[in-house]
């Protein structure tokens, strides 16, 4: 599965998502690993970027503002690769078949 997200804090305000009530907590996260969705989204305005399953991060910060608790992640290297490469074929040339004449 993936995991989404959003690069605006306008988005945030809608009571769908993070809202202004009640305890809440917002991931803030630094990652190179996220892909930009906005072109494929239905709706392009949440600027939806997507996390691969088991990216790995690591806690830079807390903080709680009364019933707002935001963490501050910061993407690492897995200790093994999440996917395996994709191998590049090089097709071979082709020769033309004799047409037997």
């Amino acid at each position: 599965g993936f995991s989404s997200c959003t690069t605006s804090v306008g988005v945030l305000k809608s009571d769908i998502f993070l809202g202004k009530t009640g305890t809440r907590t917002m991931f803030t996260l630094q990652c190179q690993s996220a892909r930009d969705i906005r072109k494929h989204s239905f709706y392009p305005t949440e600027d939806e970027v997507l996390l691969m399953a088991a990216t790995q991060f690591e806690v830079v910060s807390c903080l709680d503002q009364d019933s707002l608790h935001i963490i501050q992640l910061k993407e690492t290297n897995p200790p093994f690769p999440l996917l395996q490469p994709v191998p590049i074929v090089i097709p071979s040339s082709i020769n033309p078949i004799p047409s037997g004449k």
